[in-house]
């Protein structure tokens, strides 16, 4: 199911809250293949990091989402993002207290 851009930012937000952290632990990207943007590209662990990857209704709301997640809430970009309609997170290095579930 595609999300609003209100509803993926508001989903992120919540990831956030729900893993702890501050906003700088974070990272965010943009990419048309969201598992292979964390895992491949950014070198995301599925088992031992905090991840998550919500597909946006365009490539425009997705970008709209990453420059408000960026620009407001201060998240610092990932080491690899492109373009794409796909918004990811992660945090590497914290342990999760919930099994992260592809796509959210």
């Amino acid at each position: 199911m595609m999300l609003s851009v209100q509803q993926i930012k508001y989903e992120l937000l919540l990831y956030i809250k729900e893993f702890g952290g501050r906003a700088q632990d974070w990272r965010i990207g943009v990419a048309e293949d969201a598992p292979q943007a964390l895992f491949g590209e950014n070198g995301v662990d599925e088992a031992a990091d905090i991840w998550c990857w919500k597909p946006a209704l365009t490539p425009a709301a997705a970008r709209a989402v990453y420059r408000y997640m960026t620009e407001q809430f201060h998240v610092p970009p990932a080491p690899s993002s492109g373009q794409g309609r796909c918004v990811f997170l992660f945090a590497k290095g914290k342990q999760a207290v919930a099994e992260p579930v592809p796509g959210g």
